[in-house]
């Protein structure tokens, strides 16, 4: 197989002037698209409330409220709609990169650019499934806790002012700093992990999941603790998760000035609690 083409220099691959990767940019945002707007009309639903040992849940909570079959598919659904509306923006780069270089078979090369791609996102897909999974079972656990232990709502506060201030933190570990390596950096990333065949697209894509869950996974806590899986938190944090992994691709700089955002906000809820009414 020839050589990969060199990334440009800049913030963006240098084959936007490929047709195939105008297309593929396209279907992205307009997946993107859709997938923000099944997340705006199935608000009403993550806000309707429950009752479970005489205590009414509203949001994610309501949803979260057992461990039954339907509750948990429901939280899924939700979930991966939202993962695919706040990070197929993100992945543009990395999926222009997959169709210029990797999605060839020896029968039909075409065929492999419409069938590897989905499989490439339905890998990737999946490691925010599995996330959703671990997000449920915590949630659920936490309601546990709370219903058993009333005494604790006086002090609920500390679970978001301190998962914000970790998640400042999370910002200069070196498990981020190297989850993140391999999601600004497609070469780097298809130099180590590059798979053949349609097999080989979903592993790809499922290995790139990981990665990102790696670097992005605390967002995705802020999102469910202290902005309940709303939009406008949704929306905020995906511009994060963009300019981090497209525009200033990991800069030392900007992820110092999302630390210390983080750590100052979580400061400010754990001393007024108020501000959680308005994330």
């Amino acid at each position: 197989m020839s050589s990969p083409p060199p990334e440009s220099s800049g913030s963006l691959p240098v084959f936007f002037h490929n047709k195939l990767a105008l297309t593929v940019t396209a279907v992205l945002l307009a997946v993107a698209a859709v997938a923000w707007l099944a997340s705006y009309y199935l608000m009403p639903v993550m806000m309707m409330s429950s009752s479970s040992g005489g205590m009414v849940m509203t949001g994610v909570a309501a949803i979260v409220s057992s461990l039954s079959v339907p509750s948990v598919a429901l939280f899924e659904v939700v979930w991966t709609i939202g993962m695919a509306a706040m990070m197929f923006p993100a992945m543009i780069p990395m999926v222009l990169f997959y169709n210029q270089v990797k999605t060839k078979l020896k029968v039909n090369s075409r065929f492999g650019r419409m069938i590897g791609t989905p499989l490439f996102l339905s890998g990737y897909l999946l490691t925010y499934a599995v996330l959703g999974i671990g997000a449920y079972l915590a949630i659920y656990w936490a309601i546990n806790l709370s219903m058993n232990f009333s005494s604790l709502d006086a002090i609920a506060f500390i679970v978001p002012s301190g998962i914000l201030v970790a998640t400042g933190l999370y910002q200069f570990s070196s498990l981020k700093n190297r989850c993140m390596s391999k999601c600004v950096s497609p070469f780097g990333f298809f130099a180590t992990r590059s798979k053949n065949g349609l097999s080989g697209a979903f592993q790809m894509g499922f290995s790139h999941g990981v990665f990102c869950v790696g670097c992005c996974f605390a967002y995705m806590l802020v999102m469910l603790a202290v902005g309940a899986m709303g939009i406008p938190m949704m929306a905020a944090l995906t511009g994060v998760i963009a300019m981090e992994k497209v525009v200033v691709r990991g800069s030392v700089w900007f992820n110092t000035a999302v630390a210390i955002g983080f750590i100052a906000l979580g400061v400010l809820v754990g001393l007024f609690p108020s501000l959680l009414s308005y994330l």
